[in-house]
This record gives C-alpha cells, sequence and structure tokens, in this order.
C-alpha cells in the first residue's frame, strides 16, 4: 500500500512539474510576443500634426515613440495662413507691441544682417573712403550688384547695393577692407546695444546660419534706426539707384529686391533667405500716421506673410 501510494504522489509531483513547465514556456512566448509587439509600434511613424497652440508640427520618435517639439520643415501652414516661423509687430516709437508669434526663438537671420553692416561701415569710415574689390572678396554666392574685382566705389556708393540687391560683395568689401575680425566685433557690441542681446553675428552678409537672433531683437533693432540712424531707412526705400561710369569703375544699376519699396506707406526695411534661415524680412510701413515693423522670420514667404500681418494689425 505504502509502495502504491508513493507510486501516485510521484506521478502527481511529475505532472505538475510538467504543467509547470509549459505554463513557463507560454509565459515567455507571450514576452516575447508583447516586445516584439512594443518594437514594431515604436517603428511606426506618426504623420505630422500641428499643434493649436504653438503652430508648428511635432513627430513621434520612430524609436521612442515620444512626442519632440522640434520643429521639421513643412509646406503646412497654420490656419492663419501665416507660414513665418516667428514673428512680430510693433509701433516702433511707443515700443507697443500689437502681434508676436515665438518673438524669442532663436533663428538665423540671412540678410537682414547687413542693416548692420551697414551702421559700423558708416562708423568707422568717411563716406568718401574708397574701397577696391578683391578676387578674394567676389568669391562669395551671386548677387545681382554686378560688381567685379578690381573696381573701385566709395564707401556711399556701396551702401546702396548693399541695401538694395543685397549684395554680398559689398558686405564682404566693408567688412575686409578694414580688420574683418573687428569689424565682426563691432557688429556684435552694436547689436547688443541695439537691444539685440541674444544676436550672434559670424559674418558681414548673414550667409552664415550662425548669424542668428529673435523678432524681439529685430524690432529693437528696427526702434534704433528709426529714432537714430534714420539715413540708412531712407537708402532701403530708394527703388533703384544707378552708378555712373568712372575711370575707378563701370555702370551699376543697384535696385532693391524689397517686396513693398514702391508701397507709399513704406519707411525701410531688409530683405533675406538662406536655405537655413528661408526667408526673412524687416518691414517698416507707416500706417494711420503710426511706424509699424512687421518682422517675420523663417517664412515660407515674406511678403505674403507680411500683406496677412498687415491685414491682422488693420483689423485690431
Amino acid at each position: 500500500m505504502i509502495v502504491e501510494h508513493r507510486s501516485i504522489i510521484v506521478v502527481v509531483l511529475t505532472a505538475l512539474t510538467m504543467i509547470g513547465v509549459a505554463a513557463g514556456i507560454k509565459l515567455a512566448q507571450l514576452e516575447e510576443m508583447q516586445k516584439s509587439a512594443e518594437n514594431n509600434h515604436s517603428q511606426i511613424e506618426v504623420s505630422p500634426s500641428l499643434t493649436p497652440d504653438k503652430g508648428f508640427l511635432i513627430k513621434e520618435s520612430p524609436k521612442t515613440g515620444n512626442v519632440s517639439g522640434t520643429p521639421v520643415v513643412s509646406n503646412t501652414v497654420p490656419s492663419d495662413g501665416i507660414s513665418a516661423e516667428a514673428y512680430i509687430v510693433g509701433d516702433v516709437e511707443t515700443g507697443r507691441i500689437f502681434l508676436e508669434k515665438r518673438p524669442d526663438k532663436i533663428l538665423p537671420f540671412a540678410s537682414m544682417s547687413k542693416l548692420i553692416t551697414a551702421l559700423i561701415a558708416t562708423n568707422i569710415y568717411n563716406s568718401t573712403t574708397t574701397i577696391t574689390i578683391t578676387p578674394e572678396e567676389v568669391n562669395v554666392p551671386a548677387d545681382g550688384s554686378g560688381i567685379r574685382a578690381g573696381e573701385s566705389f566709395t564707401v556711399k556708393e556701396l551702401l546702396y547695393p548693399l541695401l538694395l540687391n543685397s549684395s554680398n560683395i559689398a558686405g564682404e568689401a566693408l567688412a575686409s577692407s578694414t580688420d574683418r575680425a573687428y569689424f565682426l566685433k563691432l557688429m556684435s557690441d552694436y547689436s547688443w546695444e541695439m537691444g539685440m542681446p541674444e544676436s550672434s553675428l559670424a559674418d558681414p552678409t548673414g550667409l552664415s546660419p550662425m548669424n542668428s537672433g529673435t523678432a524681439r531683437g529685430f524690432f529693437g533693432m528696427a526702434q534704433y534706426l528709426y529714432r537714430v540712424r534714420p539715413d540708412i531707412l531712407a537708402i532701403t526705400r530708394i527703388a533703384s539707384s544707378s552708378v555712373a561710369t568712372t575711370t575707378d569703375h563701370g555702370p551699376h544699376i543697384f535696385s532693391s529686391i524689397h517686396p513693398f519699396v514702391n508701397d507709399p506707406r513704406f519707411v525701410g526695411g531688409k530683405t533675406g533667405h538662406t536655405n537655413e534661415a528661408l526667408d526673412t524680412m524687416l518691414t517698416i510701413m507707416k500706417i494711420d500716421d503710426r511706424p509699424i515693423a512687421f518682422i517675420v522670420l523663417r517664412s515660407q514667404n515674406r511678403a505674403r506673410d507680411t500683406r496677412l500681418l498687415i491685414e491682422k494689425f488693420g483689423s485690431i
């Protein structure tokens, strides 16, 4: 009897052991399936979506599934139609801000840098100082100025291609005809004094993506130009300027590329564009007898965005 009982116990224990092993195998299989399912889910790229409060695109990370707030380049435009990643609209006399979007986001501002280049050049040179264009200075992305190596211009003459055509050659010539590093240091120092403490300036043209700052900072600069250096703004509202042939240079016509230069309300401004900065623009308009600055950074279409901002301002 004892032997029979022992046999039964052994059989029962053996059965229980087999059941436990089977359950363990099944549990391991289930855990493996769960891990596989989680990995497959994390590799699914979520379609971009527009956040209503921030206005920029977000994607789910393909590795972690976490939502990232990093802006991504897209042709999607917010519901108000304004594509600019940052903008600000304000009265440059009173400092009152009417409209803004990410005004403190640091972004590249491209050839808007040349406004600062013009300020430094007119501070350190006499207007009649002659500058000869070197082969190194024309070795920059082409612009519409037609300036050639070997030609000589006065500082005053170079301000027109710099601010109207947005000439990279003129910018390099003005900076390189003295100590270039010192010229850039002065650009940085002046930008801080004008209310652009977040700004960074790596070259006199804005070709470098390191030339960056905020919409709020450029609003401070617009205020400075309007109050202290209206002569710079006066040049930017000239539609076209011609330079006759001399012994120093050939004939040139420097024409503004600012889309609002022929608008009777236009007080002055500057455009910019690089692959990193996209479209940028400062536009000061006299509206209801008030000087209103419209600044757009990283826009897909600076003229359209500025027109929409003018319309929004008019409805306030």
